[in-house]
């Protein structure tokens, strides 16, 4: 079993989630999907000793390190120490470099015996089959899940242990695509944010855990 190391997650996992699986983190903007991942990385460096990477598409990574300072996560000192890599790139680059056997993400992530990963944004991957194929085919979801299948296996290839976030909205496209990322996941969080009365409420729900009761 990995351990996330977030206070009450392990528990609600009767223990914590099974090596090897795929997590995927799903909610609308401001349930708390980037701020989860990091602590994801975050506990397994500090508390289980496994180094991790953190993969940024929109958010620059000093906003991502001041934030995180406000919890008392000093993320610069992890990466001082090459316990800890942010990557602020592109989906496109990050496809690119997990289709490559000698990328420097992989050859990173190697070099700094990177156990964990944290891919904030995922959603944004379905720009990329969206081209010309999608149109061709007129499918654009059945080139998504080529395209998260590949994904996938990219990093399962370096045994680590991904985490990713994909952002719901309200698009039907989108909503396609999520299902895609529901299905090929082996772990779905689904993170919510609701207005009950005149108090907001955050739930966490556990959709499914492949392997797990």
């Amino acid at each position: 079993l990995i351990q996330t190391g977030i206070y009450g997650l392990d528990t609600i996992f009767l223990g914590g989630i099974l090596k090897g699986n795929l997590i995927l983190v799903e909610g609308a903007a401001g349930t708390g999907k980037t701020l989860l991942g990091v602590e994801f990385i975050y506990r397994g460096i500090t508390e289980h000793d496994e180094p991790g990477i953190i993969v940024v598409f929109e958010t620059s990574p000093r906003k991502l390190i001041r934030d995180a300072t406000g919890f008392g996560w000093n993320l610069d000192e992890l990466q001082q120490r090459n316990k800890l890599k942010i990557i602020f790139t592109s989906p496109k680059v990050l496809d690119q470099e997990l289709r490559s056997p000698d990328s420097l993400l992989l050859e990173t992530a190697a070099g700094m015996g990177a156990q964990r990963i944290f891919i904030d944004g995922i959603s944004l991957l379905r720009t990329l089959s969206t081209g010309n194929g999608a149109s061709a085919n007129g499918n654009g979801a059945d080139s998504y899940r080529e395209l998260l299948q590949q994904f996938i296996e990219g990093l399962q290839r370096e045994n680590l242990t991904a985490m990713l976030s994909h952002e719901i909205l309200t698009d039907q496209e989108q909503s396609a695509a999520l299902e895609v990322a529901e299905f090929l996941a082996d772990t779905v969080i689904i993170l919510r944010r609701e207005q009950l009365h005149r108090s907001i409420v955050r739930s966490l729900e556990i959709m499914k855990s492949r392997g797990q009761d």
